[in-house]
């Protein structure tokens, strides 16, 4: 009886320990992939459907790090920002901040387009219904999805402006 309690304990140890070596595992391999993503948009070229009030607010404004100036398009169909990264990227995750000033519902129902060219794009993601002031709304991208450019467009309502505090772009 003593031998068999003994086989127990060392059959529960032996698996208690497999599940902890598996637990490492997954949480240096998540540690370490999460460490080789950085925010490739940072200080990159931003092009804007229209500007607003004469270009006041940049397209640069919106991949800067600075969360409480925003960059702002006219009033038109269907606005969109393009940031160029200057060079082919595995991209994982974008991240779009809505404006923490009052106008957090200037961003709405948009999509999230990454592609090689401007005239080639695929679907990365799709956000519904109205942001709110300083709402961050993350966009994780399909598996392998590569890109030079990545667009933001608000694609429902009749007429908009697309003014977001910051535009993040994680790749590697």
């Amino acid at each position: 009886m003593l031998h068999a309690a003994k086989e127990r304990i060392s059959i529960t140890m032996a698996t208690v320990l497999q599940c902890f070596a598996l637990l490492c595992a997954c949480y240096i391999d998540t540690t370490l992939s999460h460490f080789e993503l950085k925010n490739v948009a940072y200080s990159k070229k931003v092009s804007l459907s229209s500007g607003y009030q004469g270009n006041t607010y940049p397209g640069s404004l919106a991949v800067n790090g600075i969360f409480s100036d925003f960059a702002h398009t006219g009033f038109e169909r269907s606005p969109w920002m393009r940031v160029d990264l200057g060079a082919r990227y595995r991209i994982h995750e974008i991240e779009v901040f809505a404006r923490s000033d009052g106008y957090g519902h200037q961003l709405h129902d948009f999509d999230v387009r990454v592609g090689d060219t401007i005239h080639h794009m695929h679907l990365c993601g799709h956000f519904t219904g109205f942001a709110y002031n300083a709402q961050r709304i993350a966009i994780w991208c399909p598996h392998n999805t590569v890109g030079r450019y990545v667009q933001v467009q608000i694609v429902a309502g009749s007429t908009s402006v697309l003014s977001p505090a910051e535009i993040l772009v994680w790749g590697d």
